[in-house]
């Protein structure tokens, strides 16, 4: 990266870009993380008509209505089967990368991976597995407010790890 100049009076001081997020940088990359996992756990699922008497479900809530109705006992099995599993998983990354690795490059790249993860809302495992469980069982549920939420939360993090700087 190109050396940053910064005017102070008379004097120009040159400053090396270290590459690393600030911790302003981490605050806002950390706030727009938790945002994105707490689409995990908030009921914003319609359903119409309710099922099991329910009209809003969590994906915590679809996840575990899987894990039953496929009787798998690992977690990491049930991995593919999870609306947007992928892209939690690279939340996640996302949050250790934020916290023990905090370079900027790091961050983009990830967000890129959980944004190329979301790109086909249609053809995601998660999708294609969730859209057969629900024709199924006659229910329809819209994942749409959860692939926007979780969208905005990557093309964020890719924001303040693009603008970011150490000065």
């Amino acid at each position: 990266m190109a050396p940053l100049v910064e005017n102070r009076g008379n004097r120009a001081i040159r400053l090396e870009d270290t590459g690393r997020l600030s911790s302003r940088g981490k605050g806002i990359a950390l706030t727009f993380i938790a945002i994105g996992l707490l689409t995990f756990v908030l009921p914003i699922i319609k359903f119409d008509p309710p099922v099991h008497s329910q009209q809003y479900w969590s994906v915590l809530d679809i996840t575990l209505g899987l894990q039953t109705e496929l009787r798998t006992e690992t977690p990491l099995a049930i991995l593919l089967f999870v609306p947007f599993g992928l892209v939690y998983v690279t939340l996640l990354v996302a949050t250790v990368a934020v916290l023990l690795l905090p370079y900027r490059k790091a961050l983009l790249w990830i967000s890129l991976a959980g944004l190329f993860l979301l790109y086909p809302f249609r053809g995601s495992f998660g999708g294609i597995r969730l859209g057969a469980f629900l024709q199924s069982s006659g229910h329809s549920g819209s994942l749409t407010t959860v692939w926007v939420l979780l969208g905005i939360a990557m093309l964020a993090l890719a924001a303040v790890a693009w603008t970011d700087t150490t000065t």
